[in-house]
């Protein structure tokens, strides 16, 4: 029997709520999570968004709540991970081992942009990256 590391979910017990961004292509909705386009940054207060390529990732969106904000088809609220090992899909330039990631704006992350060690103070992004699955485009990312 071989044995399969699989760390997605590990260490996820802060879940979050969130209300949608209302910016257009920048809400998730459930087709967004069936399609796994789940990578959001924070685009106001207590709010999430799939953000602009090279935003900051913040986590994953989990869930979307069937309640859609007054006179649109954006749901009211989501849930999304915010610590331990997440899966997200991700786009281009593709993740690497130990660096970082970055949103690509889509749902997405992508490899992040600025210097790929860890400055004094701090990483400017969330998001080291611990497995890369080229088949599937998804990464395991530690969320902190």
């Amino acid at each position: 029997m071989t044995y399969n590391v699989n760390n997605n979910g590990v260490g996820s017990d802060s879940l979050l709520t969130f209300t949608v961004d209302t910016t257009a292509d920048k809400d998730f909705t459930q087709t967004d999570l069936d399609n796994n386009l789940t990578a959001s940054g924070i685009s106001d207060d207590n709010e999430i968004g799939m953000g602009s390529a090279g935003d900051k990732f913040f986590g994953k969106v989990v869930h979307v709540s069937e309640e859609l904000q007054s006179g649109t088809t954006i749901p009211a609220y989501c849930t999304v991970q915010a610590r331990g090992a997440a899966r997200v899909k991700y786009g281009s330039p593709t993740p690497v081992i130990n660096e970082m990631v970055e949103l690509d704006g889509t749902g997405r992350v992508r490899r992040a942009s600025t210097s790929a060690d860890i400055p004094a103070g701090g990483h400017t992004h969330k998001g080291q990256v611990i497995a890369v699955d080229s088949v599937n485009t998804t990464c395991d990312v530690w969320l902190g």
